[in-house]
């Protein structure tokens, strides 16, 4: 009996101190956390030797590496340091070099390549050996032409790539009207009316081929509306007008055509024209 209370007492006492040692060992296992390194993936022609052929099951282990490494590091509350960031993007290019068909790489790539670590540009470039191999799967064309259009700013390409996914099994139907406007604001107008063009002959949806039809209206109106624009800019010496209605005065049009949205017509710094509904019904705007 006297043991047993001895044993009791004991184990109290072992809770006791463990209890009290518990931030200590914690604060001691987040220091080790934050002072592990961010680690080292063989090269993709060494890494394919070791697999044995058996690139998938490789391809597996060190994407769940990589993601062990960003969840422990984003546990901590911590930013990833660019040689974390760099470790992260040499990881999964080796993981897609063995599994380039494997989707969850690319879509942590868009996650966290493109808006946490700021590097759209090196995103795309994985997300385009994804287009490649998984050429069936509109999401990775999408992703590109994203960070093109969002982070880049480069609307022409952004329009290329939505096109792209839009004409892939699968895309969601407003991908093509997308892809259009896009393709405007990128300075593909021409480009922009014959995708519409052909969207509104494939089309048997009422509404939609409305919808469409009104777009193409508007962008017909603003490919006239450039063209006197780039013919006043040849003869003034690579001048814009002050407004668009020089363009009726000096007779390069007959009329300022209306938007088919109710918006006005302006030019931008670059030269460009452009339309304050941005082609888009009022009656649908937030």
């Amino acid at each position: 009996m006297r043991r047993i209370v001895s044993l009791s007492v004991l184990t109290m006492l072992l809770l006791i101190y463990c209890f009290a040692l518990y931030p200590r060992v914690w604060a001691n296992r987040e220091a080790v956390r934050i002072a592990t390194p961010a680690g080292y993936t063989l090269p993709s022609k060494f890494s394919r030797v070791l697999a044995l052929g058996h690139q998938g099951l490789l391809s597996d282990f060190l994407f769940l590496k990589t993601m062990t490494f960003i969840g422990e590091r984003n546990s901590t509350g911590m930013l990833l340091t660019e040689e974390d960031w760099s470790y992260v993007i040499h990881s999964l290019d080796v993981v897609t070099d063995l599994d380039p068909y494997f989707a969850d790489p690319y879509f942590l790539t868009e996650g966290l390549l493109a808006w946490d670590a700021g590097k759209p540009k090196i995103a795309n470039e994985l997300l385009k050996k994804g287009a490649l191999h998984r050429d069936w799967d509109w999401q990775m064309p999408f992703f590109i032409g994203f960070n093109q259009f969002y982070f880049l700013k480069d609307y022409a390409t952004a329009s290329q790539y939505i096109m792209q996914a839009a004409d892939l099994s699968g895309s969601p139907g407003y991908l093509k009207t997308l892809g259009a406007r896009l393709a405007y604001y990128g300075g593909k107008s021409e480009t922009a009316l014959l995708f519409l063009k052909q969207m509104i002959m494939d089309t048997d949806n009422p509404t939609l081929k409305q919808r469409l039809s009104t777009r193409l209206l508007a962008l017909e109106r603003a490919v006239v509306i450039e063209k006197a624009l780039e013919q006043y800019k040849q003869e003034h010496n690579g001048n814009i007008p002050n407004s668009l209605n020089d363009l009726v005065s000096f007779g390069y049009l007959l009329v300022l055509p209306e938007d088919p949205y109710g918006g006005r017509w302006g030019i931008l710094k670059n030269g460009r024209v452009f339309s304050s509904s941005k082609f888009v019904d009022p009656k649908i705007k937030k």
